[in-house]
């Protein structure tokens, strides 16, 4: 009897270890089941956010090229409207623009002979991009979401999550710069416009002012609109009989009503060979490979620092030859560049495109010139050096055989901008100083 007892029990233990280790091998699989699972979730999870984060610094990107585009548009119209209309509809315009060249990569690109539109390009909304003119320089700021897909997220009930981006831009007043977006410095320094003794804007050569076109008549005087705060001297303030108290003609204007009265942005002018005066680069750095002649600066730019309150060398108004030579480097700038351009825009709001530079004032022939006191005509006109007490964009429309130069001035957004020193923003209560008088430069707010 014992030994049977032992034989069953035996035989009952080797049962129980067998389903015992049945067992194990059953809760192992589900724990590995269960373990896969959870890596599964976790590894789709961590690619999902990947993915998101992707998208969303991809969006944040685009979105701040667009903001940066329509904040660009605050500088170019000048209208009757004391509301701006055709401004903010710039600034939507080009923030739509700028934002569909910017892509989110969420879907494999179409066929790019199909015809089908790229579903990865930013579509913006117009109506998520606000402008607030409450204050001296407005701003914009776009407010917009986008639905992005998910790769893995619908194993959880979540196909897409939608990214939402806030971006704003402004303009910031510069004393200088390397340019515009579409052209350099040219080495020309042109007499700033001043005003008579009825405040009435006037410029060198300036058919209005009969046989004195010159600032050498009682109550004419010049006044930069640069010179506040430590500027407040010579030569940024000048006249040969007392100092008014309005800011150059050539500074920033939005209506058209004060064109030929406060300012002659935006007015048809010639300035004449005799007056301006030729700018030499050579002893500045070099920003080009070769060594390029004056006239060739003319023709393509210099693209370096200059900023107000430098002093700048200029060629004598007797060299004929260099006068000559800056007229054909114009003249060959203005041939390769001259297009059909839109009269409404440059009629109506006094700005320019065309259909080659559809962008407002984005044309080459709009070109950064150099501005000197005009004071310094009637007191030392040989004067080997000039110091720039002024700049702005000079839309080129001809410059003729004898070197006289036509077109006009447009609102100015210069780049490689230069801050201008903190400083020069008190001090000046007559009258009261607005940074948006100045040159401006386009800058993200963060």
């Amino acid at each position: 009897m014992t030994i049977a007892f032992r034989k069953y029990e035996s035989k009952s233990l080797v049962r129980r270890l067998r389903t015992g280790h049945r067992r194990q091998r059953g809760s192992i699989m589900l724990l590995t089941a269960v373990m896969l699972t959870g890596m599964i979730g976790l590894m789709a999870l961590a690619i999902d956010l990947g993915f998101l984060f992707s998208s969303r610094n991809q969006f944040q990107n685009g979105i701040d090229s667009a903001v940066l585009a329509a904040a660009s548009a605050l500088r170019a119209t000048i209208e009757a409207d004391s509301g701006m209309p055709q401004q903010a509809t710039l600034a939507r315009e080009l923030a739509v623009q700028f934002a569909g060249y910017n892509q989110v990569r969420r879907y494999a690109d179409p066929d790019p002979n199909s015809g089908t539109p790229n579903a990865n390009n930013i579509v913006l909304d117009p109506g998520s991009v606000s402008i607030d003119a409450s204050s001296d320089i407005p701003r914009i700021t776009i407010n917009t979401s986008l639905d992005t897909p998910l790769l893995f997220g619908g194993m959880f009930g979540f196909n897409s999550i939608n990214i939402n981006t806030i971006s704003s831009a402004s303009v910031f007043p510069v004393d200088g710069g390397t340019g515009t977006i579409g052209s350099c410095w040219r080495p020309l320094l042109i007499p700033d416009t001043f005003y008579d003794q009825n405040n009435i804007v006037r410029y060198v050569g300036d058919p209005a002012r009969g046989g004195t076109p010159l600032p050498d008549q009682n109550g004419d005087y010049y006044r930069s609109r640069f010179a506040v705060g430590s500027r407040n001297l010579q030569p940024f303030m000048d006249s040969m009989s007392g100092i008014g108290n309005s800011a150059t003609g050539l500074r920033d204007i939005q209506l058209i009503t004060d064109i030929g009265v406060r300012s002659i942005m935006g007015q048809d002018v010639i300035f004449l060979r005799d007056y301006y005066r030729i700018a030499d680069f050579s002893g500045l750095p070099r920003t080009t490979f070769d060594v390029l002649s004056v006239g060739d600066l003319a023709n393509f730019g210099y693209c370096g620092q200059i900023r107000v309150g430098d002093n700048v060398p200029v060629f004598a108004p007797n060299d004929f030859t260099t006068y000559d030579q800056v007229r054909t480097g114009l003249e060959a700038l203005r041939l390769r560049s001259s297009d059909s351009v839109d009269t409404a825009a440059r009629v109506g709001y006094k700005y320019i495109k065309s259909s080659t530079y559809p962008n407002p004032n984005s044309h080459r022939l709009i070109i950064p010139v150099l501005l000197f006191n005009p004071v310094e005509l009637v007191r030392n006109p040989s004067a080997g050096i000039l110091r720039v007490t002024n700049f702005g964009l000079f839309f080129l429309d001809s410059v003729d055989a004898n070197g006289n130069l036509s077109g006009f001035f447009v609102r100015e957004i210069i780049t490689g901008g230069t801050p201008i020193d903190s400083t020069n923003f008190s001090g000046d209560s007559d009258p009261t100083f607005k940074r948006s008088w100045l040159p401006m430069s386009v800058h993200l707010l963060r």
